[in-house]
């Protein structure tokens, strides 16, 4: 046969033992030849070019080619494509080197067998000279068993990993280190050279902090760097795992991931979240290697549970951002209904003050000066009860289309040249239903946050469109229910927030900007409002990105829209009647009682329930009940209502309160038709509402009078 190996020398002769067989021959011809093809394992000669020259019988078994088909062919024929490069490239270092390679040499391959079908093999190499080139015989063998039961022990070992790395997760609520366990166990069980967590953000994935092993910083920089395809931003996110055979070839073709990092394979796992990938997983090793659809499973099992695991943790965080916020919310609640007392009582005294001092210009103009801070303070508390959702909303049909298009020219000309303001909204866009005066101040609000945040100027977008929220989104929103909403979004491109200022943008009277500047209360009223129209508002901020409001918002009735019809203003005018006024702070009552008696009303006064109605009992031709709504004592306005109108069916009732009506306990028991007044009121305030009531009872007397049709 052309190209055998030579035959060595004859040894020289030996004595053998008595009895012992006599050695072979080794001069005896085709001793060689009988031994090559008669090896168990496959054995093929390659030339110096990589070009198969002889092959044994076993290799025809092993590879499915006849012996004959097999001489000729480059060795690389028998590997899969994906690894043909990689090996031409070994097999050239090799030549420069030659040596004795045995079996168990960590040179385990994958070859492929003439109809396709890949298995895994182990080689040993030999290599010899003839006609002063050298060869190098390959002695190939089958590891399938071998590594079918290496593979059942890895997965054993892998599924147990994902159990322990699971009861791990659920009873640590320290995402660092759970993400750190999950990079230890990608490097010990997928034998990887490097593992690392990225989290998916806008400008691409950045490295979680302490989550990585096996690379040094340098090495890291650019590994995470060149994560930004894989990511798959663009046009699809990465929803499966992705596994690179040789990042060479994947860099040829477009992919960023190159050797840069050192690495020659990765496996990438997507961390999976309920409004998409959090981050991920990646596992690289420095030498080539095709990562198995076992190996991907279990590391998308660990990015599985690392994804449960935030989801958690932002889930608790949401959770106790809103219970704090509620716990404010009832906080400034309460202080904003006693601020409205004082205010009642100083806005009082100072109207009446400044009638007597009307002829003194100086003090005239003081007192003008205090009232005009009695309102600020009057403004102040209705911020705070909207952030504690105790504001009195009307809410309608808002056409947003109309709404933002109409905002963005006001805006136009009020933020500044500097600044572009543009409105996008859906087509066939259904109506919202909300208050629209509280809409239009929310959004100025959130306008002019975002004109702050942009002082070199910027971009200010408002959207519109509609979602429909389902019940896992709702879950994490305090308060949300599932359903059609209406989503307007309000996006700037300025400074943008830190994590840390994000977590308590919506908290009153906090603000980052300079003293004086700002009160902290812009996004609380929005927070408040949105809460209590029945919607959610949401933040996202990066620095130097900018910052989006999510404003969620009930959609409106089918119905076509209806506009605000103007409430007729009554005249400002007193009258004769007599009015009972029921108020226990005494400092109130006597600013009430003074405002009536001006108005020309005859005024009795009760400090409580049982005082008002043993006055009822002595004076039957009291007209009007004006009451406090909260009263010490046990027995609030409304109770003494009904008690008050169960024996006499005539009188006449009118409320006032710190809190609006439907932050009140007795709201519904108010009803539509009975006059609520805010406190801090003017006198001119009150006199309409008691006008209002007296006016409506004496249209209904006439309307009962024999006759009348």
């Amino acid at each position: 046969m052309s190209h055998a190996p030579e035959r060595p020398e004859p040894a020289a002769t030996a004595t053998a033992p008595a009895g012992a067989p006599a050695p072979i021959d080794t001069a005896h011809p085709g001793l060689y030849e009988q031994i090559f093809y008669a090896a168990t394992d496959a054995l093929v000669v390659v030339d110096g070019d990589g070009v198969i020259r002889l092959a044994n019988r076993q290799s025809e078994c092993l590879f499915g080619y006849p012996a004959k088909e097999l001489a000729g062919r480059p060795i690389e024929d028998l590997i899969p494509q994906r690894f043909r490069a990689g090996h031409r490239r070994h097999r050239g270092l090799y030549a420069g080197q030659p040596e004795s390679r045995p079996m168990g040499m960590n040179l385990a391959l994958w070859a492929q067998h003439a109809d396709g079908r890949e298995f895994p093999v182990e080689i040993s190499l030999s290599p010899f000279r003839l006609d002063n080139v050298t060869m190098v015989c390959a002695n190939i063998r089958d590891v399938s068993e071998v590594a079918r039961v290496q593979d059942l022990l890895a997965r054993a070992r892998q599924s147990n990993a994902v159990a322990d790395f699971g009861r791990l997760a659920l009873g640590s609520k320290d995402i660092g280190l759970i993400q750190r366990e999950a990079c230890n166990l990608v490097a010990r069980l997928l034998h990887a050279d490097c593992a690392l967590v990225a989290h998916c953000t806008d400008t691409g994935p950045q490295l979680a902090p302490g989550a990585s092993c096996g690379l040094d910083d340098t090495t890291l920089s650019a590994t995470v760097a060149r994560l930004a395809d894989c990511c798959g931003r663009d046009p699809e996110p990465l929803v499966q795992p992705l596994i690179i055979d040789d990042l060479d070839q994947a860099a040829a073709h477009g992919t960023s991931a190159t050797s840069d990092a050192g690495l020659r394979s990765a496996l990438v796992a997507p961390i999976p979240g309920d409004e998409g990938t959090l981050g991920l997983l990646m596992a690289g090793t420095q030498r080539a290697r095709s990562f198995t659809r076992d190996d991907a499973n279990f590391l998308q099992a660990l990015a599985n549970t690392i994804g449960a695991a935030m989801q958690r943790s932002h889930t608790e965080e949401q959770l106790f951002q809103s219970q704090r916020l509620e716990a404010l919310g009832q906080l400034t609640g309460g202080v904003a209904h006693d601020f409205n007392n004082l205010l009642t009582v100083i806005s009082g005294n100072l109207q009446m003050l400044g009638e007597r001092v009307a002829a003194d210009a100086l003090s005239a103009n003081l007192v003008k000066a205090a009232l005009r801070a009695t309102g600020r303070g009057a403004d102040l508390t209705r911020k705070l009860l909207a952030f504690a959702r105790k504001q009195t909303l009307r809410p309608r049909a808002i056409d947003t289309r109309q709404l933002l298009s109409s905002l963005a020219d006001i805006l136009t000309r009020t933020l500044g040249s500097n600044i572009d303001v543009h409105s996008v909204v859906e087509d066939d866009l259904p109506p919202l239903e909300a208050d629209p005066g509280m809409l239009d101040t929310a959004l100025l609000n959130l306008a002019v946050n975002a004109r702050d945040a942009m002082p070199q100027g910027g971009t200010l977008v408002f959207s519109a469109r509609r979602v429909d929220v389902d019940a896992g989104f709702a879950a994490r929103a305090d308060g949300f229910a599932p359903g059609r909403y209406v989503l307007i979004s309000v996006a700037d491109s300025g400074a943008g927030m830190d994590e840390a200022v994000l977590a308590r943008a919506f908290e009153p009277f906090f603000t980052t900007k300079e003293h004086g500047k700002g009160s902290g209360l812009g996004l609380s009223l929005v927070y408040g409002f949105a809460k209590q129209s029945g919607g959610h508002v949401q933040a996202t901020s990066a620095p130097g990105i900018g910052t989006t409001i999510n404003l969620y918002l009930p959609v409106g009735p089918d119905e076509a829209l209806t506009h605000a019809d103007l409430e007729a203003d009554p005249s400002c005018r007193g009258g004769s009647e007599t009015i009972l006024v029921v108020e226990d702070d005494e400092e109130v009552r006597e600013i009430a009682t003074a405002f009536l008696r001006k108005l020309g009303y005859q005024v009795l006064e009760a400090t409580g329930a049982q005082g008002a109605l043993a006055l009822l009992g002595r004076e039957p031709g009291v007209d009007l009940l004006f009451s406090d709504v909260v009263l010490r004592g046990g027995t609030s306005g409304p109770a003494l209502a009904r008690e008050a109108l169960a024996r006499y069916p005539h009188l006449r009732v009118a409320f006032a309160s710190g809190y609006p009506r439907s932050a009140l306990p007795w709201h519904s028991e108010l009803g539509d038709g009975v006059e609520l007044l805010s406190k801090p009121y003017r006198i001119d305030q009150l006199a309409r509402s008691v006008r209002r009531t007296l006016d409506a009872a004496q249209r209904e007397n006439e309307s009962d009078r024999p006759g009348r049709r």
